[in-house]
């Protein structure tokens, strides 16, 4: 048997480095909850001040095809919403990640990614909205099956396109040059029984600190992509730990089992507004189910829920992430690798190694880098021969 090197010992970590990742994190998480509080105040005046109503009535004044007058309230409504947020994502996304050294971006280039988010999301807003909206006028007893059917084929088709066309919108693709890095991968792949086209890195560096890998593509397809921070920062003992757990989640087709998940959390909320929606129209005097004034009420009603089933979310995701760190613990040779890895990402990412149980159920769906750690210890001393 191949002789397992021991784990290697944490990284020693000041106290300054853990008040600062707690400093971090804190207001992040604090952020979080009032940027909620701040939608759910914004949604409710929007809908009770009359504005949605107003906005509707201007829409249809400009054409009375609902397809056309549907878009352009999206348009105005989500414009909105983007103002209400900018104030939170300036302070959030650029001064905090500067306040703490986590960003290497300018105010223009992180406006220009931020402004490229926006369109790309009001893009995915107008295209599945506008669907929901003809369901909800063309199968008023139905529409929540095929809205739920539609949201499915959108988050299949968002994975096939991301790799090659979202994110080199924000970054850009390189060959790897460090060959052994190369053969390493390529054994790792073959010794899993996977096929692997290509390697190639991404120039995370020009924005952040942080390190990334991910697995993309199918059969001759199939592709590894490295950040240059990961390959700048990390051996490749550490390098080929973060790719055997990327190669677990493909082992263990854990995309197919998080979008079946979230397929059955949707439809079951889709029924839930079913349910609600038909006797709160007449009650609001609306038009009908369909009436996109009402679109305050649906966002918000998606916004509750979701903050709701948040924690079981990500108590699932986590199991994934553990089975992915299992598989790769296995995989590799050097056991110790994963554990420097780990500390190593966990500083360059401020990570709270140990965060409270309440963070830990709202915020994390990986598991703390401590009980990551602690995981990859017990398992290289218990399989130490």
């Amino acid at each position: 048997m191949n002789k397992i090197i021991p784990s290697v010992g944490p990284i020693k970590t000041t106290l300054r480095d853990l008040d600062q990742s707690k400093r971090y994190h804190q207001l992040k998480n604090r952020l979080y909850f009032f940027s909620l509080f701040i939608d759910v105040l914004v949604l409710l005046f929007i809908f009770f001040s009359g504005y949605s109503q107003n906005i509707k009535l201007w829409a249809q004044r400009l054409s009375g095809m609902p397809v056309i007058f549907n878009g352009l309230y999206l348009i105005v409504f989500s414009l909105l919403m983007s103002v209400v947020h900018f104030p939170m994502s300036v302070f959030s996304g650029f001064y905090w990640e500067h306040r703490f050294q986590l960003s290497n971006q300018s105010f223009t280039q992180w406006f220009w990614d931020d402004l490229k988010k926006t369109l790309l999301g009001l893009a995915l807003v107008l295209v599945m909205i506008e669907f929901v909206y003809f369901f909800l006028a063309q199968f008023p007893d139905s529409w929540w099956l095929w809205a739920g059917a539609f949201w499915l084929f959108i988050s299949f088709v968002i994975v096939k396109i991301t790799p090659h066309f979202i994110i080199p919108l924000f970054y850009k693709y390189k060959n790897i040059e460090d060959e052994e890095l190369r053969q390493r991968i390529f054994i790792l792949f073959k010794n899993c029984q996977v096929s692997l086209n290509d390697i190639y890195a991404i120039d995370m560096s020009s924005k952040t600190k942080a390190a990334n890998a991910f697995l993309c593509g199918m059969g001759r397809t199939r592709r590894v992509v490295l950040s240059d921070t990961l390959i700048s920062n990390f051996s490749i003992d550490e390098i080929e730990s973060v790719v055997a757990h990327e190669l677990g989640h493909y082992k263990h087709h854990d995309i197919l089992r998080l979008l079946a998940v979230n397929t059955v959390v949707i439809f079951s909320l889709f029924y839930m507004m079913y349910r609600l929606f038909d006797s709160a129209v007449p009650y609001f005097g609306l038009t009908g189910i369909d009436d996109i004034s009402f679109f305050p009420v649906f966002i918000l009603t998606f916004i509750l829920v979701s903050f709701l089933i948040t924690p079981a979310l990500n108590a699932f995701s986590r199991l994934l992430e553990r089975d992915a760190d299992l598989y790769g613990l296995q995989n590799t040779t050097n056991k110790g690798s994963f554990v420097s890895m780990m500390n190593k990402l966990g500083e360059m990412n401020l990570a709270e190694k140990n965060p409270s149980p309440m963070v830990e159920m709202f915020f994390y769906d990986h598991p703390p880098v401590g009980k990551r750690i602690a995981f990859a210890q017990q398992y290289v001393e218990t399989n130490a021969v």
